[in-house]
């Protein structure tokens, strides 16, 4: 019977794409409770974001729209005498848009601690061709 050595970096390379492979599902998913609910909901010509910052001033909130994403940053206020792993945190949310759309529609609204961005699909160029037939 043969016997082979065992190398230890092995399950150190392991455990490090263990630990990247959850890290990147919390973000995915909006695993951590420090990062603000988000939705994203389908419109006939665009998309609607959302994002839940209860007590955020929206003074000292930052909004990018671009093709791809909507991005969202900002600070989650501290709160005297009430316990939450938010308080004083800073938050960064990136949200991916399904397909392309055209940043210059993008609108945001601010009501009772709801973040509301709103943008249109991209205008593809669309053509009508003749079928030929033979």
């Amino acid at each position: 019977m043969a016997l082979l050595r065992w190398d230890a970096s092995e399950m150190d390379r392991l455990r490090d794409d263990m630990t990247r492979m959850w890290s990147r599902m919390r973000e995915d998913w909006n695993l951590d409770s420090t990062r603000p609910r988000t939705h994203l909901h389908q419109m006939q010509n665009g998309y609607l974001a959302e994002f839940e910052l209860p007590g955020v001033s929206p003074d000292l909130v930052e909004i990018d729209v671009d093709e791809e994403a909507v991005s969202v940053r900002g600070e989650f206020p501290a709160c005297p005498g009430e316990e939450d792993r938010r308080t004083g945190r800073d938050f960064h949310v990136v949200l991916s848009w399904p397909t392309g759309v055209n940043p210059d529609t993008a609108q945001a609204d601010w009501r009772h601690g709801l973040l509301s961005v709103t943008v249109q699909k991209a205008a593809g160029q669309r053509r009508r061709i003749s079928l030929q037939t033979h």
